[in-house]
């Protein structure tokens, strides 16, 4: 997959051309997520354990061997803007290329192990995730902060206060997995991921979140594995 947008940090020195390639900067797990509405009922998720999405539920009875097809639905935009369902501050054509880049992740991760469909069936999980939250970094002051130390020891202490950052990306998602013909709940998760500082893909506005995208889809895959072999 292609990066969605890259921008050329200019003004800050030959340090911008050197990391204006790189790929997406690592993210880690924020301290606390709040739900945005698009899962309905959160009654049975619970704090995940280390490793795990933030709040998580799975179904206890559910037979993950059966299941050997995936329907992915499209990415919804569900966010806390002005506008219901659209994220702040992100334009529209933004967000749906936001919506494109997470899709394209999680099928490329789940067709690996699972036969992509279009219609429910026998053996058919069905995945509903929207994007909850995406903000970009602020390139110049990201770069700036990563490579300055008075600045980085700034960001550091943000870090530890709050556990985000001065001037990175941040992400959240919100998902589910059902039988595709019964409608129950397999399994659902709400989690938020933030940016680190690192050289690495900083001169990408949305480095931040593509590497969440991306990480969150191999989780997924992995732990499915992990669900069928137990």
């Amino acid at each position: 997959m292609g990066t969605i947008i890259r921008v050329t940090t200019v003004g800050l020195g030959t340090a911008c051309l050197a990391v204006g390639l790189a790929g997406c900067a690592p993210t880690h797990q924020a301290r606390s997520v709040k739900p945005a509405g698009f899962l309905g009922d959160y009654s049975r998720l619970q704090p995940g354990k280390e490793g795990e999405a933030l709040l998580v539920y799975r179904n206890a009875n559910a037979q993950w061997r059966k299941y050997d097809k995936m329907l992915i639905e499209p990415v919804t935009i569900w966010g806390g803007g002005a506008k219901s369902g659209l994220l702040m501050d992100v334009p529209a054509d933004e967000e749906q290329v936001l919506a494109d880049y997470l899709d394209a992740s999680l099928r490329n991760a789940l067709g690996k192990d699972y036969k992509l469909v279009d219609r429910p069936g026998p053996g058919v999980m069905r995945l509903r995730v929207a994007i909850t939250e995406a903000e970009g970094s602020t390139v110049p002051l990201d770069l700036a902060s990563t490579v300055i130390p008075q600045i980085r020891t700034l960001s550091t202490a943000k870090r530890i206060a709050t556990g985000t950052d001065l001037f990175v990306g941040k992400a959240g998602i919100e998902g589910e997995l059902k039988d595709s013909l019964t409608d129950e709940r397999l399994a659902a998760a709400v989690d938020r991921r933030v940016g680190q500082k690192s050289v690495e893909g900083v001169g990408n506005t949305w480095g931040d979140v593509e590497d969440a995208f991306d990480q969150w889809a191999e989780r997924l895959r992995a732990r499915l594995a992990q669900l069928r072999a137990s």
